[in-house]
């Protein structure tokens, strides 16, 4: 190498230090800001827990908050997250039932069981889950996939419409594929089915992706791009963590079998048969599902409500907690009945 390329190879080398220094700093400063420092995230456990066991050896822990009745509200957490996801819900909104639950292969639901691992699985484990809770009126809460999946259900079970369940209310969640609602949706579709049969093949191989997983180390890299893919511009640091330490705890062939199972899930031309109130809300800043989604939902849901929250990514639950009990609550105060409304009458 000339002495040109050298100084050239050498002050790339001094810029993208300079980079990764400036990188650091910035985030030990939001650290040492972070309104939600002192926060002990997946310390909070329901009041009532329970472990579910299915016919293919799967189980599912279930817990839940508030008072025992036949009224309440279902929530179903997203992708490669788990109930503590739920961090800032479950000591209660107003005097209402609530149920968690860890989707199989998450959290405490182990093992996964036999069943392929589709949506149309994971809602039949809803099924159980609704039926175990004994509600007569419900509200199903989903995140995400979660969201989804009570598509799904409300797809599958139009029978219980307006009777066993009262509303929707969907989070950073969309109608179709969720490979189409990325950002960049239409590019990164056509890359996905271009490249399905490699990444099934290396799901195949999925332990050796998991010893991969435990040599890579939390980083300053790591931090960013769970901050930028998941969270809006003033992402709480301590939520960040939190949310990279539910991905990394999730088992390596349950990401490869949720990314499957988006592959199929389309109920588009089924939302204006779901006749219950929705509420839908989104961030004006998720790139993991675009806003576009959320604005499609409340547009074709025929008795939805659009909340879209400025600055908000993904995880509208943990970035814009106060807001979303507020927002909550009151939804269920108005579809269930509840101390709001009687003060009404």
């Amino acid at each position: 190498m000339n002495k040109r390329g050298v100084m050239a190879l050498a002050g790339t080398a001094v810029g993208v230090g300079a980079g990764l220094v400036a990188q650091h700093s910035m985030i030990k400063r939001r650290r040492r800001n972070d309104p939600e420092g002192g926060e002990r995230f997946a310390t909070r456990r329901g009041v009532r827990q329970r472990t579910l066991e299915l016919g293919d050896a799967a189980e599912l822990f279930v817990e839940e908050g508030g008072p025992e009745s036949s009224s309440g509200a279902i929530f179903i957490h997203g992708s490669c997250l788990r109930t503590d996801t739920w961090h800032y819900q479950l000591p209660g909104l107003g005097d209402h039932r609530l149920v968690f639950y860890d989707l199989r292969g998450h959290g405490l639901s182990q093992p996964k069981g036999t069943s392929p691992y589709t949506i149309e699985t994971l809602t039949r484990d809803l099924e159980v889950v609704v039926e175990d809770s004994g509600l007569k009126e419900m509200v199903l809460v989903g995140h995400s996939v979660g969201g989804m999946i009570a598509l799904e259900f409300a797809r599958a079970n139009s029978r219980v419409l307006g009777k066993k369940l009262k509303g929707l209310v969907l989070l950073n969640t969309t109608h179709r594929p969720a490979v189409e609602t990325l950002i960049g949706g239409a590019a990164v579709s056509k890359i996905e089915r271009a490249t399905r049969r490699p990444f099934d093949a290396l799901g195949d191989r999925s332990h050796y992706v998991d010893r991969l997983r435990k040599i890579i180390k939390p980083s300053d890299t790591v931090f960013m791009a769970v901050s930028v893919a998941a969270f809006g511009p003033h992402g709480s640091p301590k939520q960040i963590d939190f949310t990279y330490d539910m991905l990394a705890d999730t088992p390596i062939d349950v990401i490869f079998d949720l990314i499957k199972s988006y592959r199929d899930f389309e109920v588009t031309d089924h939302l204006s048969e779901m006749t219950v109130p929705a509420l839908v809300i989104g961030g004006t800043h998720d790139r993991l599902t675009i806003p576009r989604a959320s604005e499609h939902l409340a547009e074709n849901l025929p008795k939805a409500e659009l909340k879209m929250l400025t600055g908000c990514g993904h995880m509208s639950m943990l970035e814009r907690h106060r807001e979303m009990n507020k927002i909550l609550e009151r939804f269920f105060d108005d579809v269930l009945g509840g101390k709001r409304k009687a003060s009404r009458h």
